[in-house]
């Protein structure tokens, strides 16, 4: 049996988050283990179905974000973080994620966000901070002790090739910025989780992308296509009406252009008043 059906963003972000938390390793980590996440949108829905509450606003779980057409970074006053770190089911807020990686379990499990993934799964997380941000904090015991680091990513950001895309930028070989300026890792260990992985953790089903994009709020969207057996459709399609569509977007949360760090940019230094309409 067949069906199809659309996810806007925040749609998918939801879905892929209900089908993360049951992975069986996400499952033994929060058993057994640490699960650690990062900061991130969609770590925020992670988050969020880890701990059976939506206090986490995902607009004010990141630094970097892709909003009122640039890539920019979060007010820093604005930013009120998830718990971060889970031993056995239970936040540690008075731990850092190294503090997790160091108190070493071979069950942890690392979960990071990415920007990009293309069709051979790798996938692309873009750093503007100039220092690599987090991924430095974390690379070398994850890659170093051999755990499992998820990066959930939906497919409205399928791009052709992630090596490409890493090697188009850095911060310093741009000449004009339109935004924050940035490099970008791939992370060749990461296991992706898409929708397709989401729908075939929580029914089993084969999952294929038929089309993106739209307009009237379906900006993002991802047109998906289903296929397994007849009770597994249905209740694929009972779940996505009842525990996925109608999930509100992601509201906006640009940094300030008059106190940006990024030099390169535009607007950066520039007043509310003398920003571009299209930015407002």
């Amino acid at each position: 049996m067949k069906a199809v059906f659309t996810l806007k963003s925040a749609e998918s972000r939801r879905l892929i988050a209900k089908g993360l938390v049951e992975m069986p390793i996400v499952k033994e980590a929060w058993e057994k283990a640490y699960v650690l996440l990062a900061g991130g949108t969609t770590n925020a829905y992670v988050a969020q179905e880890l701990m059976g509450t939506d206090e986490y606003r995902p607009e004010l779980c990141t630094v970097g974000l892709s909003t009122n057409g640039v890539l920019c970074n979060t007010p820093l006053e604005s930013r009120k973080f998830f718990p971060m770190v889970y031993k056995q089911g239970v936040p540690q807020e008075d731990m850092a994620l190294k503090d997790g990686l160091f108190d070493f379990y071979p069950e942890t499990v690392v979960i990071k966000g990415a920007n990009a993934i293309d069709p051979e799964g790798n996938v692309g997380i873009i750093t503007s901070g100039f220092d690599g941000g987090t991924i430095p904090n974390i690379i070398g015991p994850v890659t170093s002790n051999g755990l499992r680091w998820i990066c959930p990513v939906g497919l409205e950001k399928l791009v052709p090739s992630v090596k490409e895309s890493c090697n188009a930028v850095g911060a310093k070989r741009i000449d004009i910025s339109m935004g924050a300026d940035f490099g970008m890792y791939h992370i060749a260990t990461a296991i992706p989780f898409t929708e397709k992985e989401a729908l075939k953790t929580l029914f089993n089903l084969e999952t294929t992308l038929v089309a993106a994009g739209g307009i009237g709020g379906n900006q993002g969207s991802v047109v998906l296509a289903v296929e397994g057996e007849k009770e597994d459709v249905e209740a694929c399609v009972e779940f996505i009406e009842k525990e996925v569509k109608g999930e509100p977007d992601v509201p906006g949360n640009k940094g300030n252009c008059e106190v940006c760090r990024y030099k390169r940019c535009r607007y950066c230094g520039m007043t509310e008043e003398q920003l571009p309409d299209w930015m407002k």
